[in-house]
């Protein structure tokens, strides 16, 4: 895996948002053979980072996002899942998860045993020596660009359907004038935008880019 020289890790840069920059390209080892980011442009992709395989959270996460799989798919969204442990781990992992839940996962999951994608992605601290600290999630759009992140503790498990309802969302909305509002889900309306709102006037603008919301 070789992450481009922006992957800095200066104190300064392990603090930067990473929303609406480039994705940074990689190329690494999975349990489906090797994974090449810039392979995958023209498709959304959710990178997702975690501690450790063989683990009581983990395990029920990767359950959770088999279980919801197709639902992805349905979307043209890859799924990517990444931690430090080796490929042969992982495919032992996915292998005892396939055999104890009925579920085939079939989306790859990459080895990071060196952590260079996950420093390069923020997903760690800088200067970690384990990713045992996050649960990150990095939505990608079909430019490479980074559209939104999500970050749990170790201890929390992720809501797979809350990771739905932000990549429907992501999609919904992608390079149109309307947003999401509070508690969003899909069928319900979006609001204006609100430079597409003040385009009438500043006079009640924030009440037209509301409208649609009950």
């Amino acid at each position: 895996m070789h992450p481009s020289d922006n992957s800095a890790k200066t104190p300064e840069m392990a603090y930067k948002s990473l929303i609406g920059t480039p994705a940074i390209d990689f190329a690494a080892r999975s349990t489906m053979g090797e994974v090449r980011l810039s392979a995958l442009v023209g498709r959304w992709i959710l990178l997702f980072c975690h501690p450790a395989d063989f683990t009581p959270v983990c395990t029920s996460e990767f359950v959770a996002l088999a279980r919801e799989q197709d639902k992805f798919a349905e979307m043209d969204v890859q799924l990517l899942g990444l931690s430090v442990d080796s490929v042969y781990s992982h495919m032992g992992w996915v292998e005892w998860i396939e055999t104890e839940f009925d579920l085939n996962v079939k989306f790859p999951v990459i080895e990071d045993v060196s952590m260079d994608i996950a420093r390069a992605y923020g997903m760690i601290d800088s200067y970690s020596d384990t990713t045992s600290t996050v649960r990150a999630c990095m939505f990608i759009d079909p430019a490479q660009k980074i559209q939104a992140l999500i970050h749990y503790p170790m201890h929390i498990g992720r809501s797979v359907d809350e990771l739905l309802r932000v990549q429907r969302a992501l999609i919904e909305t992608y390079q149109a004038k309307k947003a999401a509002p509070a508690n969003w889900t899909p069928g319900d309306a979006f609001l204006q935008s609100a430079a597409d709102a003040l385009s009438g006037g500043t006079k009640g603008w924030l009440k037209r880019a509301m409208r649609s919301f009950k």
